[in-house]
């Protein structure tokens, strides 16, 4: 391991190949898709069945369908997957939270909440939705100095799949985010930072840790299939700078005012899950 914590301190990534058994991401995946299945079901795309019963090029013409007809539906599948049991239990696994401690955090801590991406052009009404250019991770996190991230792929990826595209020795030029979209930092790069920007293609149970100082962006996803993935941020409670400047916190989380459903519930209806 030290000869990895030499190269991330100079390269500000690792890359860990079969980190995790292929079974244990495969779960999470699941549980994501049987989210959405759940509605292609309930609105008559499909009859009752299961992921088993549906090939990979039905699952996404379903999943397409569904953005094109009711973004709505589908964005609350995508908000109702961010809370999956199994993405916050694999982001509390033994094996990450050991690898947090060898590359120097000494204090782990969540930056904030686990998140699961399933990105194409054709589930998203703007580009950055889908493919997201050269960016840090730090300027949304306000962390410690030392925050990581960990990207987890949840499917093969590859460059034809948008595999994420790094600047190697990055994180060691400090903050260069010049201005905020959608919340990611985003950085201008020059003509040969471009060209030195290195495709990372990974397969599934591979992970891929990094500084969150590390400027990284979305490949172009050039297939008919979404790229399915998952990232976690990490703070060092440790970190002195993070001590200095009061552990800052710059994530919002808060229900809205509004009744999302009118005129629900309807009483007789929570009495039938009573009986």
């Amino acid at each position: 391991m030290e000869e990895s914590k030499c190269f991330f301190n100079k390269n500000g990534y690792l890359i860990l190949k079969d980190f995790f058994l292929k079974k244990e991401i495969d779960i999470v995946l699941n549980d994501a898709k049987n989210v959405f299945l759940r509605q292609f079901i309930e609105k008559g795309y499909t009859p009752r069945c299961t992921l088993d019963d549906l090939n990979e090029e039905q699952y996404n013409d379903f999943l397409y369908r569904l953005f094109e007809q009711d973004i709505e539906c589908l964005s609350n599948c995508g908000k109702q997957a961010q809370h999956l049991i199994s993405l916050h239990t694999l982001s509390l696994h033994t094996k990450i939270i050991e690898l947090l401690h060898q590359v120097k955090l000494k204090s782990p801590t969540i930056s904030t909440r686990p998140v699961l991406y399933f990105n194409h052009s054709r589930l998203a009404k703007k580009k950055i939705f889908h493919t997201v250019n050269a960016h840090q991770d730090w300027r949304s996190m306000q962390g410690s100095l030392n925050s990581v991230v960990i990207w987890i792929p949840l499917v093969d990826i590859n460059k034809d799949l948008g595999a994420l595209e790094i600047l190697a020795g990055s994180h060691l030029d400090g903050l260069r985010t010049d201005h905020i979209e959608n919340g990611f930092g985003m950085v201008k790069l020059s003509e040969q930072e471009k060209a030195r920007l290195t495709s990372v293609e990974v397969k599934t149970g591979d992970i891929l840790l990094f500084s969150s100082f590390l400027i990284h962006q979305s490949g172009d996803n050039i297939t008919d299939r979404p790229r399915w993935s998952c990232h976690f941020r990490y703070n060092d409670l440790e970190d002195s700078s993070f001590l200095k400047r009061k552990y800052a916190h710059p994530y919002i989380y808060k229900p809205i005012d509004e009744l999302i459903t009118k005129d629900f519930p309807i009483n007789e209806e929570l009495i039938k899950i009573y009986s």
